[in-house]
């Protein structure tokens, strides 16, 4: 229930001193004065001013912390452990995505390429190398049956013809066995340099994890030396003895008042030390993100140099398919050799058949070969791409447009991967986060305008947000609002006031508030019904330091009284004063300040 302090009081203090004065005078003068001031009352008429209410709009601005922060920011952290050797980016510049940031010493990397791309080269060479022989196996066989399309006119020559190209054919064979065997130990010197690599990224992973714990330390530190645990618990404190106070019973209204502004103060101070605390939690908080994003980037690295080394044991395992197939083919050739030696004496139509069968032999040999040189090529080329990946480790660029907000290294610094190098926010968009009570956040809507104000400097903002779930640490709905027009000024983490139009009332009467009295829960006016004052009985709604609006009681035809006096009540004589139109004008026209009930 509100009340009108101050003139509540001026009128009591009125009142006080009226009663004084008429009992002395009625200790002196006995039943006759008593009876005069009566008969004075009865016949003096109360001067009035009076004005008619007028229908209008009444709308209420309510104030609020908010907190500024960019709508997109990203750390950009190492990968790779390696000397700064350029750093030139400063706090405050401006970047684009993909520009170079700072560089790290490559040297490693660059080993690390020149040797898989010697690999690779060697691999290459293999396959044209096969390719080569398969072309010849195929024009061993074309020569072959041409040869032995005149086997009947030189039978003998021919014979001795086939005898060695069987020989050059198993001899190509051996050739192959030694080609795939070379492979075997190219691919298992590969397979050896990723498992190195493995070994180079589990550590790093390992100092990830280090830096995690660290990072998780830090925050548990962080959150003992400001109290933000004990914030939290003061704050639920002070709202259960905010509770405890309204559910409390009380002997007076000044008692209830006292325990109720004692408690609010309370809670205020807890609120006030529990935003405190999680405004010096936040950098904690995002740090102990970073190492854990830095963790999970070395954990996929780490999976993709597995998946190079299950690519190469791939390889490998049908190199090795290959090479059974092959020493296979070589028993059979053998085979087939020691028969047609025996059988050429014998029988010339065989031997051509045969003849024909090994040069076909020949070329699955070959495509064999073919096939295992561009398994070795292949495997060479993923140790291209795995050491140009890791050169490309060594540079760091810019994910995002934005301005440089940190820098955390320098040229020399020694960067390690799960700290971050620099912080880039996107300014081009503020957001600016404030909470709200529940019967306030049902007044706002989506793209709202609302003003921000950071020292003195008006920003124009609308309500892109309206959150729909309690925040449980401070009990308030959160609203986002998007900055139409940022500028340097307006810093990330800055604490701003935000300004939004809350309750409104239109289509009703609006009256002076010092023309409303109340009776306990009742509020109540007076109307001058001729010569004589009336009570009227009235339901108010929202209201600011001058204005509040009438649901009903009233109408734009009553006269009401807006001027006090101690002799006022209901059924009193009055005499209408005139009333200034800029002063009926200044109490029901439209009005946009205050608070609500």
């Amino acid at each position: 229930m509100r009340r009108r302090y101050i003139n509540f009081t001026t009128r009591l203090m009125s009142v006080l001193l009226v009663t004084a004065c008429l009992s002395t005078l009625l200790a002196g003068c006995g039943q006759t004065a008593e009876a005069a001031l009566e008969e004075d009352a009865d016949s003096e008429a109360v001067p009035v001013e009076v004005q008619t209410p007028k229908t209008g709009e009444l709308t209420l601005k309510n104030e609020f912390v908010g907190t500024v922060s960019p709508e997109e920011s990203v750390y950009v952290v190492p990968l790779v452990s390696a000397e700064v050797l350029s750093a030139d980016i400063k706090v405050g510049d401006t970047v684009t995505a993909g520009q170079e940031l700072c560089k790290l010493d490559p040297e490693a990397a660059e080993l690390q390429l020149a040797s898989a791309k010697a690999q690779y080269n060697s691999a290459a060479a293999g396959v044209q190398a096969a390719e080569v022989g398969y072309e010849i196996a195929q024009a061993q066989y074309d020569s072959t049956v041409a040869q032995l399309d005149v086997q009947n006119e030189q039978t003998q020559r021919q014979k001795d013809l086939t005898m060695y190209q069987m020989q050059m054919q198993i001899d190509g064979i051996h050739d192959g066995i030694d080609d795939i065997n070379d492979q075997m130990v190219e691919l298992e010197e590969d397979r050896e340099d990723l498992k190195d690599q493995k070994d180079d990224l589990k550590k790093a992973r390992n100092q990830a994890d280090d830096y995690v714990d660290l990072a998780q330390a830090d925050y548990n530190a962080a959150d003992i030396a400001y109290g933000y645990s004990e914030a939290q618990r003061n704050y639920q404190a002070a709202i259960a003895q905010m509770n405890m106070v309204e559910g409390a019973e009380y002997s007076s209204d000044t008692a209830y008042d006292e325990a109720k502004k004692k408690a609010q103060d309370d809670l205020d101070e807890a609120k006030l030390a529990l935003a405190t605390a999680e405004a010096n939690m936040k950098p904690h908080q995002a740090n102990l993100q970073a190492a854990q994003s830095a963790a999970s980037q070395m954990d996929s690295a780490y999976e993709q140099v597995k998946d190079g080394i299950d690519q190469i044991d791939d390889g490998k395992e049908k190199l090795e398919e290959t090479l059974s197939d092959t020493y296979k083919s070589l028993g059979q050739t053998e085979t087939v050799k020691n028969l047609t030696e025996a059988q050429l004496n014998v029988n010339t139509q065989p031997v051509q058949e045969a003849g024909k069968r090994t040069a076909a032999l020949g070329i699955d040999s070959a495509a064999a070969q073919v096939n295992s040189a561009r398994v070795g090529a292949a495997g060479a080329k993923v140790g291209i791409d795995s050491a140009e990946y890791q050169l490309d480790m060594y540079t760091l660029t810019a994910p995002i447009d934005g301005v440089i907000e940190a820098v955390n290294v320098e040229a020399h610094d020694y960067a390690s991967p799960g700290n971050p190098a620099f912080v880039i926010s996107n300014k081009d968009t503020m957001t600016v986060t404030f909470g709200v009570s529940e019967g306030i956040r049902g007044t706002l809507r989506v793209g709202q305008k609302i003003e921000v104000d950071r020292n003195g400097k008006v920003y124009s903002a609308a309500i892109t947000e309206i959150g729909s779930m309690i925040d449980q640490t401070t009990g308030l709905f959160m609203i986002k609002s998007c900055v139409s027009t940022p500028d340097d000024s307006l810093l990330t983490g800055s604490t701003v006031t935000v300004t939004a139009d809350t309750y409104s009332r239109s289509g009703v009467l609006l009256i002076p508030y010092d023309a409303v009295y109340y009776d306990d829960s009742q509020s109540y006016v007076y109307v001058a019904e001729g010569s004589t004052a009336r009570r009227r009985d009235i339901e108010t709604d929202i209201f600011d330091e001058q204005t509040i609006t009438v649901v009903s009681g009233l109408t734009t035809e009553d006269l009401l009284i807006t001027s006090w006096s101690e002799n006022l009540r209901d059924g009193a004589q009055v005499t209408v004063q005139e009333t200034s139109e800029s002063e009926a004008d200044s109490a029901s026209g439209t009005k946009e300040q205050g608070g609500a009930e």
